[in-house]
């Protein structure tokens, strides 16, 4: 848990799967903040992990879109949420939390929804960082 009582949350969005495909959605109302940037990670050779870094301001929705991924996240205090996404889950990661993300399958792809634009000057580089 950081300082305002936020702590990580796993969920999933809503998948149809028909003849045609599948179709994920997810409704913004139903987020814990409004996006403000997006981005995702594929390709991810097998053994390597992301993210490795916490965010001072940014919070993080970081969703499945094909494959899965496994990952953690710690906060201030040291407590450790593990889990691992398929299709349509997804991880919602405060602020001041630690996140990496691993055990990406060969077909990944994760799609990252981030309260913020990018700003390098507000990551932490480590857990240790977290209480400062």
């Amino acid at each position: 848990m950081n300082e305002s009582g936020q702590q990580p949350t796993v969920g999933a969005f809503p998948v149809h799967r028909d003849s045609r495909g599948v179709l994920g959605i997810a409704e913004f109302g139903s987020l814990p903040f409004v996006p403000r940037r997006f981005f995702w990670i594929q390709g991810v050779a097998q053994g390597e992990t992301r993210a490795n870094h916490g965010h001072r301001e940014c919070e993080q929705l970081v969703f499945v879109q094909q494959g899965s991924v496994a990952g953690f996240t710690i906060d201030a205090s040291g407590d450790r949420v593990e889990f691992k996404l398929e299709l349509g889950d997804w991880v919602y990661v405060p602020m001041r939390h630690w996140l990496q993300l691993n055990l990406f399958s060969g077909n990944a792809v994760v799609g990252v929804f981030a309260s913020l634009p990018f700003d390098a000057s507000e990551y932490i580089s480590s857990p240790e960082e977290l209480g400062s």
